[in-house]
């Protein structure tokens, strides 16, 4: 990161029209909610939104040091990732190549609230935490191909309680009855009132 950047956008930013038409959509919750499927049908409806998909990351950026490998084994719980959403989120808002990102990632730790919601704060954003009830979530997860299930089931109460306790000025949507579509709707039309 270059000096005078505090996790998103740098402080003296000179092209403030980037940031005025930028909006960010953080797509939030639990794993196997279906944020990465919202997140997706939000981008299908939206023009010149942009889908960055921090699993993807993980694809791209590798461990930098040995203690990348230890501790939680959730990908939100992995620093370097974090950090690597952060300088890709920058670089798209520098870039100017689109008006929205939608982003879904599951905000679920201090490290991740401070270095996205906190580092973005400059950015119009938007947060959804979706939710659903809990033998509906299990279904998602084990109907879910490549999905980590023991991952997903192992630390799916600590997610639920850090959404539960944190971001209370986000919208938050009961998708156990919902579509993925609708999901979507329900988003557009919150962020076009």
């Amino acid at each position: 990161m270059s000096e005078g950047q505090e996790g998103g956008v740098e402080k003296d930013y000179n092209n403030r029209n980037l940031q005025e038409n930028m909006k960010i959509i953080w797509i939030d919750g639990t794993f196997g909610i279906g944020k990465s499927a919202v997140a997706a049908a939000i981008v299908e409806e939206i023009p010149q939104a942009h889908l960055l998909e921090f699993d993807a990351l993980q694809e791209k950026y590798k461990p930098t040091s040995v203690s990348d490998y230890f501790g939680k084994r959730y990908p939100e719980a992995k620093k370097y990732l974090v950090d690597a959403l952060v300088d890709e989120i920058t670089e798209i808002i520098q870039e100017g190549s689109c008006d929205c990102l939608v982003i879904p990632v599951a905000l679920i730790n201090d490290y991740c609230n401070q270095k996205l919601i906190d580092g973005f704060a400059n950015i119009e954003s938007h947060h959804f935490i979706l939710t659903a009830k809990t033998e509906i979530l299990h279904q998602r997860i084990n109907n879910q191909e490549n999905r980590d299930i023991d991952l997903a089931v192992t630390y799916m109460p600590e997610a639920t309680q850090y959404l539960s306790n944190h971001y209370y000025d986000a919208s938050r949507i009961d998708t156990s009855n919902m579509s993925i579509d609708s999901v979507a709707k329900e988003i557009i039309e919150s962020i076009t009132r």
